[in-house]
């Protein structure tokens, strides 16, 4: 007895161990509050913030700060056995334009992916790596580096991997048309349509998407040379169904009108600044509050779109809130309203990016789909994006 007891007593302290491993890796580093407002303590489900400073006020379960500032405090869980010391930021409410429009994307990137090999390849480059120089030269599209390869004889290849920069050598093999080449594929700019999310115009910074900008068959993000927002239309949307998702299939207004640039790609969506005054913006210029992650709730919602119909309020139901997963699937949400049912089956690609509203304030963008049931997906938490544009700023 006693040694069942001892095994209980030792599965349940590891289990207190690997719980708390888990915690620390998994809650956020920073936590976001509005000066002036008061806050619940709860994060999530059995997660709450304590430990507070006297200049954060906490009274029955809430927090407040009458200033904006910096502050520390600490997450507790599982009895308080599990804490994390994090970061309180206390910043001044700010209203955003809301977006909804859609957007044309062009992207070059910083250098070329790899995206396939050959079996005469004679380097140790692998999918997914970006070249960025041959020879201490940078590379910054396809031509400079097919022009490097072509000039024959032992090349030396700054590689990016991951986080890690490596050299590799290379040797170019001279084809039967007389030209040089690697033996490898790639890939080096991205283009497609997407959804305006804000316009910050106190500081001149766009977001859009909700998601960074992949490329499709590594699914390495392009890390960003230059790039541009243009003012597209609707030219035909596929109903997404189980299995498949649908699209928006965009055209570029006549012209290709620059609306701003790109000079952000994060994962929680791309950022720039706009060209041009007010005229030239694809909002509507309303504005709204922009909330903090703990004030999105589950309950009704809507989102802003163009799916044909001109940039429309369509509701939605906030299904789960989780801040502590991934940061663009922070919000599940499903489309309730017949007409969008009715035009594109649910989410489809296009529409990421598209504002979410609740209760008088920007809460999120829509993100991602659910494949298998394409009235559900995901979105980004406004919050997390409004971090990634203070990089762009």
């Amino acid at each position: 007895m006693k040694k069942l007891i001892g095994r209980g007593l030792g599965a349940l302290a590891m289990c207190a161990l690997l719980y708390g491993v888990y915690f620390s890796q998994s809650l956020p580093e920073e936590i976001t509050l509005l000066s002036g407002r008061e806050h619940s303590t709860s994060i999530a489900q059995g997660v709450r913030l304590s430990g507070l400073p006297a200049a954060l006020e906490a009274s029955a379960g809430t927090v407040a700060a009458a200033e904006a500032g910096e502050y520390e405090a600490e997450l507790t869980a599982f009895g308080g056995m599990a804490r994390k010391r994090v970061s309180v930021r206390v910043v001044e409410p700010r209203n955003l334009e809301i977006g909804g429009s859609l957007v044309g994307i062009k992207l070059r990137g910083a250098g070329v992916i790899v995206i396939g090999r050959e079996d005469y390849c004679r380097t140790d480059v692998s999918e997914g790596d970006i070249i960025y120089s041959v020879n201490g030269a940078a590379i910054n599209e396809y031509s400079d580096f097919a022009a490097a390869v072509d000039e024959g004889g032992e090349i030396s290849l700054g590689v990016r991997r991951g986080d890690a920069e490596l050299t590799v050598r290379a040797e170019p093999v001279l084809c039967e048309d007389g030209e040089s080449r690697l033996g490898v594929w790639v890939r080096d700019s991205a283009a497609g349509v997407g959804t305006l999310t804000f316009i910050d115009r106190e500081s001149g910074v766009y977001g859009a998407l909700g998601h960074g900008i992949n490329e499709s068959e590594t699914g390495v993000r392009f890390p960003v040379r230059k790039g541009t927002v243009e003012r597209s239309r609707v030219a035909g949307v596929t109903k997404g169904r189980r299995g498949a998702p649908g699209e928006i299939t965009g055209a570029f207004v006549g012209g290709a009108e620059t609306l701003g640039t790109i000079e952000l790609n994060s994962d929680c969506g791309i950022f720039g600044r706009l060209l041009g005054g007010d005229d030239a913006s694809p909002s509507a210029a309303e504005t709204l509050p922009a909330a903090p992650a703990g004030d999105v709730e589950i309950g009704p919602a809507q989102i802003i779109c163009d799916v044909g119909e001109g940039r429309t309020s369509y509701e939605v139901a906030i299904m789960r809130v989780n801040r502590l997963g991934s940061p663009t699937k922070g919000i599940l949400l499903q489309i309730t309203d017949e007409r969008l049912l009715a035009l594109t089956g649910g989410i489809v690609q296009g529409m990421s990016g598209s504002p979410i509203i609740q209760n008088g304030a920007i809460v999120g963008a829509v993100t991602h789909v659910l494949v298998n049931n394409p009235a559900c997906g995901y979105g980004v938490f406004i919050e997390n994006m409004l971090r990634s544009a203070e990089d762009a700023a």
